[in-house]
C-alpha cells in the first residue's frame, strides 16, 4: 500500500513538473503577444490626449480648398515655417521618427514605397507616444502662431508633400488620433486610401526651393505629423 500511494505521489509530482514545464514553455510563445497587446492598449490610451491637443486650434473655421487643386506661395511658406519649428522643437528627438519609419517601411523592386498597415504604424506610434505627442503640442502652437485651421493644414500638407515627391505620406494626424481611440476600442481598421491627380505643375514650383528641407521630415510626416 505503502509503495502505491508513494508511486501516485511520485505520479502527481512529475505531472505538476510536467504542467509547469508546459505552461511555462507555452508562456515563453504566449508573452510577447500579450506583452504587445497591452502595450498598444497602453500606448492608444497615452494617445488619445492627441485629439484634446487638436482642440487647442484657434482657427476653426471651414477650407473651402480651390478645384485646381493648387498650392499658394503664402500656403506654403506658412507650411513649411510649421514644420520647420515642430523640428526644432522636437531636437534630437526627431530622429526617433526615421529610425522608426526606417524600421516598417520597404519598398518594391521598383523603388515604390510600401505603405505599412494601419494596425503596424499604430505600433510604431505607440512607441513613440512621449515624443509624438510634444510633436503635436509643437505643432498645433506653429499652426496657432501660422493661422492655420486643421482643415487647411491637411489639405496643404498633403499637396506639398505630394508636389515634393513622397507620394507615400497619405496620414493625417487627425485622421490617426481617431484610428488610434478606434483601434483602443478594439475596431479593425484597414489603411485610408487617399487618391490624388498629378499634382500641379504650380505646385511643384513652388515647393521645389524646398524639396530637400521637407523631404528630410519623411520620418515625421509618415506619423501624420
Amino acid at each position: 500500500m505503502k509503495k502505491f500511494l508513494a508511486g501516485c505521489l511520485m505520479g502527481l509530482v512529475l505531472l505538476g513538473v510536467l504542467v509547469g514545464a508546459t505552461l511555462y514553455f507555452a508562456w515563453g510563445y504566449i508573452r510577447p503577444v500579450v506583452t504587445t497587446v497591452t502595450d498598444v492598449a497602453s500606448g492608444a490610451t497615452r494617445l488619445g490626449e492627441a485629439m484634446d491637443i487638436d482642440r487647442e486650434l484657434r482657427n476653426t473655421r471651414p477650407f473651402d480648398p480651390p478645384a485646381s487643386g493648387e498650392l499658394t506661395e503664402g500656403q506654403v511658406t506658412r507650411f513649411v515655417r510649421v514644420q520647420q519649428q515642430t523640428r526644432t522643437a522636437l531636437g534630437d528627438r526627431a530622429g526617433a521618427f526615421a529610425d522608426k519609419y526606417r524600421e516598417l517601411s520597404r519598398s518594391t523592386p521598383e523603388g515604390t514605397v510600401v505603405v505599412p498597415s494601419l494596425q503596424d504604424l499604430l505600433g510604431g506610434v505607440t512607441d513613440l507616444s512621449g515624443v509624438y505627442l510634444d510633436a503635436w503640442r509643437a505643432q498645433v502652437a506653429a499652426m496657432n502662431e501660422a493661422g492655420f485651421s486643421r482643415d487647411e493644414f491637411s489639405w496643404v500638407r498633403v499637396r506639398v508633400y505630394q508636389a515634393a515627391g513622397l507620394e507615400a505620406v497619405r496620414y493625417d494626424a487627425r485622421d490617426l488620433a481617431d484610428a488610434i481611440g478606434r483601434v483602443a476600442e478594439g475596431a479593425n481598421l484597414d489603411v485610408p486610401t487617399v487618391t490624388l491627380p498629378d499634382a500641379p505643375a504650380a505646385n511643384r514650383a513652388l515647393v521645389a526651393p524646398n524639396r530637400d528641407l521637407i523631404r528630410s521630415w519623411l520620418g515625421m510626416a509618415f506619423f501624420g505629423l
